[in-house]
């Protein structure tokens, strides 16, 4: 007890000396455009919000979060948005102000399963101007979750006496898109948990619903087998850069307690080189002329191609799929599909002799082959399915229930030509989820994220009120040839905000990039203070949340106290020695 209450006094004390965080900019010719949003203002905009004058002051030491649904994924977000809210340590309530004493949180449907698709994630979320209570309102748990992060994102410190305010405020909010993914690629580099469990951290402060995991590739297979241990064993880059399935059943877990889907990508029949070290058989040997696994530089390596000549494909991809639907959960699967060049086939002879075999006359047909075997393996598994463009570009038939991933035709492609593509993949009556804007590992210098901010699935294309339908979403893409863990978040972030917001809300309130910079740079100290690197959008800095990653931090359950010059920092320590000799005379 004399310890804690040691520690209490010397964080209360240390609260009044340190400064706390705000967003300062610095304009000395240009400045900036825009309506300049006030603290406190939400990210992606609410579908209606309505701020009143009328402020109340919270208190770590008394407010509360409450919620009468038994459910493990309410109870550990409670605990969680405490901690966010009251992140930084500040004075325990405003003389000047009501106190608002708790949030309520009331939800109708009571099951707590895993998120799916289309789930229901609207909320209403009022904090009244004469009750000493705020109300947040859902029909499902994953509406509470939206709206706890919209709760969090309210609360402001006062810059000037440090106090944590919110105002009165009345908000009704769903999501425009029910698909709204980020992307990434763990098999070009391998990308440790730790980074990716702050991903998905990040992820629902910007109420992203989907994680696509695209977790192996030609150069990696990271992902343990235990149906194929030597798949993981001679894939892995070594045997500590491996996620195991404790680690991927966590990830699973971790997504869950935040609203969050997990679909992986068993990308085939291309990029599949790296199985080729497990079941040399499995791939094609390419030629050069009558010389066999012979690289050609463009056309293709020596092997590659998953072979669709031998039943010992299907048998081995079939073992794989049961494996992954048994540790991933969600109804859906990503099956890849795309760059499945035609060159290595058709240079060789056991893939010219199965075409005559099966009669076929192009190459096109090959690759329905393939296509149609692998959907029965996982159409008999109850999977849903989602596939890259490629096989509709190489006017191969596939069957309307697949959903297709549009990724070409964007700005580093073809500037606008995925609109072409949206509109075709659509008139062949498949559903649609758009990344063509938003590749996210190109970078450009300057103010990027204007151009996935602007880029709208739906706008863009003149889509009929029919075509809409089609339009499930989109997602952030991160492939990682240039990425790893030291600069995996810092490119995401705050640049897919951008897309959040695009997925997430109405577009007639967010055709102005100008206003929306300054509550996107709020977003972006807001990650900063919760300890992802984002990286900067504008001239300023974001006070005391940007200069903790300068001097370190001091965290615990709710606190987070930040050191925000050297002086201060000796004079924080003197303060120190001086109460444990202090409490140590007791």
């Amino acid at each position: 007890m004399k310890y804690l209450l040691f520690w209490r006094l010397y964080l209360l004390i240390l609260s009044d000396i340190y400064t706390q965080g705000h967003v300062t900019y610095i304009e000395p010719r240009y400045p900036l455009k825009g309506e300049r949003s006030p603290p406190g203002s939400p990210w992606p905009l609410p579908r209606t919000w309505t701020r009143m004058t009328l402020q109340y002051s919270l208190s770590p030491d008394h407010f509360e979060l409450k919620s009468s649904l038994n459910c493990e994924i309410i109870e550990a977000a409670l605990l969680r948005y405490r901690g966010l809210i009251f992140i930084d340590r500040s004075k325990t309530i405003s003389p000047k102000h009501k106190e608002l004493e708790s949030l309520k949180v009331h939800i109708d449907d009571t099951r707590c399963g895993y998120p799916k698709f289309g789930d229901n994630e609207k909320y209403s979320l009022t904090v009244p101007d004469k009750d000493a209570s705020a109300s947040l309102r859902a029909k499902t748990v994953w509406g509470a979750l939206r709206g706890l992060e919209t709760f969090s994102q309210l609360v402001y410190i006062d810059e000037k006496t440090g106090y944590y305010l919110i105002n009165s405020t009345r908000i009704e909010d769903w999501p425009r898109f029910s698909y709204r993914g980020v992307m990434v690629d763990t098999a070009r580099h391998f990308i440790p948990m730790k980074v990716l469990l702050k991903n998905l951290d990040a992820m629902s402060w910007n109420k992203f619903n989907v994680f696509h995991w695209h977790i192996i590739d030609d150069q990696s297979f990271p992902m343990e087998s235990k149906v194929f241990p030597n798949l993981t064993k001679l894939g892995a880059y070594n045997d500590r850069l491996i996620y195991t399935q404790r680690d991927i059943k966590k990830l699973i877990e971790y997504a869950r307690f935040r609203g969050i889907r997990v679909i992986p990508e068993i990308d085939t029949p291309g990029h599949t080189k790296v199985m080729g070290r497990a079941f040399p058989s499995l791939l094609t040997t390419c030629y050069d002329g009558d010389t066999p696994a012979q690289s050609v530089y463009g056309k293709h390596s020596s092997h590659e191609n998953l072979n669709p000549a031998r039943n010992e494909t299907f048998e081995i991809l079939r073992q794989l799929y049961t494996e992954v639907k048994n540790l991933f959960p969600d109804d859906f699967i990503h099956l890849g599909m795309d760059e499945a060049y035609y060159d290595c086939w058709q240079s060789s002879p056991e893939i010219r002799n199965f075409m005559d075999t099966k009669r076929f006359t192009e190459m096109k047909q090959v690759e329905k082959y393939y296509i149609d075997r692998t959907l029965e393996n996982i159409k008999n598994l109850g999977y849903k399915y989602i596939v890259w463009q490629d096989p509709i570009d190489n006017n191969v038939s596939i069957s309307k229930d697949a959903i297709v991933e549009v990724w070409k035709g964007g700005p580093h492609h073809e500037k606008d030509g995925w609109k072409r593509h949206v509109k075709e993949i659509i008139a062949r009556r498949h559903k649609i989820i758009l990344s063509s804007c938003w590749y996210l590992n190109y970078i450009h210098y300057g103010e990027d994220w204007r151009s996935y901010y602007n880029c709208d699935p739906v706008l863009g294309v003149n889509a009929t009120d029919e075509e809409k339908e089609f339009i499930l979403g989109g997602e952030a893409c991160m492939w990682s040839e240039y990425v790893d863990q030291v600069n995996l978040l810092s490119k995401l972030w705050p640049r897919a905000s951008a897309v959040a917001e695009r997925l997430w809300s109405r577009p007639g309130d967010t055709n102005d990039s100008d206003s929306a910079l300054f509550r996107l740079d709020e977003q972006r100290c807001r990650m900063l203070r919760r300890g992802v690197e984002a990286q900067p959008l504008t001239n300023g800095y974001c006070g005391s949340w940007e200069l903790d990653l300068q001097f370190g931090t001091l965290y615990s359950s709710s606190t987070m106290i930040i050191v925000n010059n050297q002086s201060l920092f000796l004079s924080s320590c003197v303060l120190l020695i001086y109460f444990i000799a202090v409490f140590k005379s007791f």
